[in-house]
């Protein structure tokens, strides 16, 4: 009943949208477009391929001697034609997978011990152990009553079809049960118009077929439950999709993700810190009163984000935080380091500067405690020029002074040229020793004459 159901319809469905795709994909196995909304103009490019050749089909037209294409004139489409076109049109497509369909030839062969090619073994679905009864293939009448009258059965359901001599231009092939009650009562109907056999007479042919045909229905009745039992389960579940489907498109979804920040900010008025969100303008703003240098130093450094925590959010250069100052300087304390790891000694004015250990440098340690009031001499203009830093393990020594960046030499941002200045001549009662010292120079950290 559903299929003439879907024949009847003049919209698309499923049910005759699964038959052509089926049919569609013996025929074209390559074939794509089988959506419901494209499975009609498919079936009108396959068929009218075929319909091209010589071949005589269900639209054969003797008068101008070949086939006419039925979608000829028609723009609605296969689902909106007439059920008896409908009917024709399916007819066509099995009778072209009948001749065509490689497949469908090799799975009939098969069935009815057909080999082509005796020499060549069978490989995949076309194996021995695969081979179709061929019961299941071929329709044969079910039965035949005391009337002559042929009971066809396709499947396990109610429906019954009964037919005259199918050998004949005049049969006819009609439907006389589709539910589980009008099966029960063709039973009936056969059991009252059974012919009565007296004892000891001898059955004859018909007689014995129509006694036949009722007891074979009547043990039919059992796969028909199990069958309808099946049926009615899969159509709950198929409603059950449809509602699904049907509320999933009244729910309305989250189609993209929120172009604004969340904000995490409790208000807590006593917390003095406070997690706070940046304007992306304020960013922008900022980024370009930063001078050029300094850009140039942070441009590798990850972005810094604000933090509500209470703990230490203190990061040195290399976006990593830094431990409580003991903590830090516990394994720091007694030799330098650059700048650049962000370590600044406090103990760096309280040590003496570090010296050569040679034997003139036990000369040169008076001369650099007394150069402090030298460190007041240094020429505020080379300063600017080279920019060093003033305190840390990479700044200056009181008694030291930046020179500009000699010719040839790249420039550095990590070091520069420090000398200390030359001492002005002293008395001569002066001693040997404190003349050797002040003619001594420091540069890089080195000592020389």
């Amino acid at each position: 009943m559903d299929f003439e159901n879907a024949l009847m319809s003049r919209e698309p469905n499923d049910i005759l949208t699964k038959i052509l795709g089926r049919f569609i994909l013996n025929l074209k196995p390559q074939t794509r477009n089988l959506s419901i909304d494209q499975i009609s103009t498919t079936v009108v490019g396959v068929l009218s391929e075929y319909l091209k050749s010589n071949e005589r089909t269900v639209f054969w037209d003797d008068n101008s001697k070949g086939n006419v294409d039925p979608f000829e004139g028609m723009e609605c489409g296969f689902f909106a034609a007439d059920w008896d076109l409908k009917l024709k049109i399916l007819r066509q497509l099995v009778e072209l997978q009948l001749t065509h369909a490689q497949d469908v030839k090799a799975v009939i062969d098969r069935a009815w011990g057909v080999v082509h090619h005796k020499h060549k073994k069978e490989k995949g679905a076309g194996a021995a152990d695969s081979v179709p009864e061929r019961d299941t293939l071929d329709l044969k009448p079910f039965g035949q009553d005391s009337k002559r009258g042929r009971y066809w059965i396709a499947d396990d359901s109610p429906r019954l079809y009964i037919s005259t001599n199918p050998w004949k231009m005049s049969a006819s092939f009609k439907a006389i049960s589709s539910t589980r009650e009008e099966y029960l009562a063709v039973i009936d109907s056969l059991k009252s118009s059974a012919p009565a056999i007296k004892k000891g007479q001898k059955k004859s042919k018909i007689d014995t077929a129509h006694l036949d045909l009722v007891e074979g229905l009547q043990e039919r009745v059992e796969k028909i439950d199990t069958e309808l039992t099946r049926v009615a389960r899969v159509r709950k579940k198929i409603e059950q999709n449809r509602i699904l489907m049907a509320q999933a498109e009244l729910r309305e979804t989250r189609t993209r993700r929120q172009a604004q920040k969340p904000d995490y900010v409790y208000y807590n008025q006593e917390s003095e810190d406070e997690y706070q969100f940046a304007e992306e303008q304020d960013d922008e703003f900022e980024m370009e009163e930063e001078p050029q240098d300094e850009r140039k130093r942070r441009r590798g450094a990850a972005p810094v984000a604000t933090r509500r925590s209470t703990r230490a959010a203190a990061l040195n250069a290399n976006g990593k935080r830094e431990g409580s100052t003991e903590s830090s300087l516990g394994g720091w304390r007694g030799e330098r380091r650059s700048a650049r790891l962000g370590f600044q000694d406090p103990f760096e004015l309280e040590r003496a500067p570090k010296r050569a250990r040679t034997e003139e440098s036990t000369t040169s340690v008076g001369s650099a405690d007394g150069s402090s009031s030298a460190s007041g001499q240094v020429n505020e203009n080379e300063t600017r020029k080279v920019k060093v830093k003033r305190t840390g393990a990479a700044g200056l020594k009181p008694n030291e002074i930046a020179m500009e960046q000699i010719a040839g030499k790249k420039r550095s941002k990590f070091w520069v040229y420090a000398v200390e200045p030359i001492p002005e001549p002293e008395p001569e009662g002066m001693s040997e020793g404190e003349s050797v010292g002040m003619d001594m120079t420091v540069v890089n950290g080195h000592v020389e004459h």
